[in-house]
């Protein structure tokens, strides 16, 4: 099988041409894959996945069992018009690790086109960049995080231009989290995008989002979750001030903080919430 043929195969073009499962031959044969669902009223790329199997006709199931979500809601409007997603699968023969590779290069390719994926693909933080963004990330020194701290990614509502009360409402809300289940619950809360601390926030207290639906949301965020969270997954998010500290926020803000390991595609992190040192005896 030829490069060529490994890529950007159309399975599905619309109502008469709905191919639903792949059969097993088939599926050993495309390996790990990656995806994408356009819109066939106007041709834009609305979803990008990454997948084996059948995975890639999942959403459609979801989407007619009633899911919520913003994925699932497009895929209902399309078949209200009589039609069906094209399902284009863009590259196929690979490892899952070049398949997340592929998945984040074509997220960050297609972020234009408002996107209904949640989070931000595989090693974001090795995503678009502009020479600017690339000589702040690899030329800056690591943050000195000496307060118990929780990091939050924000990389695809991340903009230069985003005014101070913006990177404050994109950084503090809308997270799967539980941070006062450490031992050390977090103090402060960084912002973090291009794997450079963008603002530092003392926090005051969490918040808790039982209800997700959209007109619930900021609106002025680019991408926001339709999803309605059971309670063990309720989003969370904390009210804080930006730290005022001249030398702890020369300690955190503008530095890097690439040296932190973050769960595979999570958003969060934390560093300073373990275990308290033990107190010498008297």
């Amino acid at each position: 099988m030829s490069v060529d043929d490994r890529s950007h195969i159309e399975v599905a073009r619309g109502l008469s041409e709905v191919v639903d499962a792949f059969s097993d031959e088939i599926s050993q044969r495309l390996d790990a894959y990656v995806y994408r669902l356009e819109d066939p009223r106007d041709g834009t790329t609305f979803y990008i996945g990454k997948g084996r199997g059948n995975r890639v006709f999942q959403h459609q199931r979801m989407a007619a069992g009633g899911d919520p979500g913003l994925r699932y809601d497009r895929i209902r409007e399309i078949r209200a018009a009589g039609l069906e997603p094209r399902i284009r699968i863009h590259r196929h023969g690979m490892t899952d690790e070049t398949a997340h590779e592929v998945e984040a290069a074509l997220i960050d390719a297609y972020a234009t086109e408002q996107l209904t994926n949640l989070v931000s693909g595989h090693g974001i933080d090795r995503g678009v960049m502009g020479v600017l963004d690339v000589s702040a990330a690899y030329g800056a020194q690591p943050a000195e995080i000496h307060v118990p701290a929780i990091l939050i990614k924000i990389e695809r509502q991340w903009d230069p231009s985003l005014t101070a009360e913006q990177l404050y409402e994109r950084t503090r809300r809308y997270w799967v989290c539980r941070p006062e289940r450490h031992p050390v619950p977090p103090t402060h809360a960084l912002s973090v995008a291009r794997g450079i601390v963008r603002e530092a926030y003392e926090i005051a207290y969490w918040e808790e989002y039982p209800d997700m639906r959209r007109e619930t949301m900021d609106p002025t965020r680019r991408t926001v979750s339709g999803r309605k969270s059971a309670a063990i997954n309720a989003r969370r998010g904390f009210v804080g001030t930006p730290v005022t500290d001249p030398d702890l926020r020369r300690a955190l803000v503008g530095r890097s903080v690439r040296h932190v390991a973050f769960g595979s595609g999570s958003p969060i992190a934390y560093v300073g919430c373990g275990r308290p040192p033990a107190q010498p005896r008297v």
